[in-house]
C-alpha cells in the first residue's frame, strides 16, 4: 500500500511562510488538516530550551488561525 505524505517538498520563501513554535497550536493546525512544509529544532533565547519548529504556508493557515484567535479551534 503506498501512503501519500502530507509533508510537501518544496522550497519557500520567508514572506509566505509563517513560524509556529507553540506545540499545541501546532497541534491544532495538523488535527485540521493544515500540515507543515518544513520542520526544525530551535532554541528557546529565554529559557535556553530546545523547541520544534513548524512552518506552515500562510495562505494554508489563515482560517485556522482565525479560529485560533478566536478560541474556536479544536
Amino acid at each position: 500500500m503506498k501512503v501519500e505524505t502530507n509533508l510537501k517538498s518544496m522550497d519557500y520563501l520567508l514572506k509566505d511562510v509563517v513560524r509556529i513554535v507553540n506545540p499545541k497550536q501546532q497541534l491544532l493546525y495538523i488535527k485540521n488538516q493544515v500540515y507543515p512544509i518544513d520542520i526544525y529544532t530551535s532554541v528557546d533565547d529565554k529559557t535556553g530550551n530546545s523547541l520544534i519548529v513548524m512552518i506552515f504556508l500562510k495562505k494554508d493557515t489563515s482560517e485556522v488561525y482565525q479560529k485560533w484567535c478566536n478560541h474556536e479551534l479544536d
